[in-house]
């Protein structure tokens, strides 16, 4: 992606239990949780290129996963990310991850990091 230095997007999906675990899935959220701040990382590290990092981070969604009747739909949760892609949004949510709640945990957590992660040499990439 980098050599070719046109526009790209990565996308990484993680899920509102990654910034409120979900006693019920400790692993799970612990997991999303990584890769949460990971995406961070990669889209710090990535600024100063043409690749976009997005994170989606959807509700229960009805999947064969955890049922058809467990979730919102798969079909409105695609189309809200497609959207959300589309837009150029950073953090897309849907639903419950939309609320203002989640929201502003993930601001503050981004407001936090990007203030705090200049006193360590972060390695990051630039546009060939």
């Amino acid at each position: 992606m980098l050599a070719h230095g046109r526009p790209a997007t990565i996308v990484e999906v993680t899920s509102g239990g990654a910034v409120v675990p979900q006693p019920f899935a400790p692993l799970y959220s612990a997991s999303k949780a990584a890769l949460h701040h990971y995406t961070l990382l990669l889209r710090m590290a990535l600024a100063a290129t043409p690749v976009h990092v997005v994170e989606l981070m959807p509700p229960a969604v009805a999947t064969g996963l955890g049922g058809a009747e467990h979730g919102v739909p798969l079909d409105e949760f695609c189309d809200a990310a497609v959207t959300g892609i589309d837009a150029g949004e950073d953090v897309i949510g849907f639903g419950a991850t939309a609320g203002e709640e989640i929201a502003s945990l993930v601001t503050a957590q981004r407001r936090l990091f990007e203030g705090l992660s200049g006193r360590f040499p972060i390695a990051s990439y630039s546009s060939p």
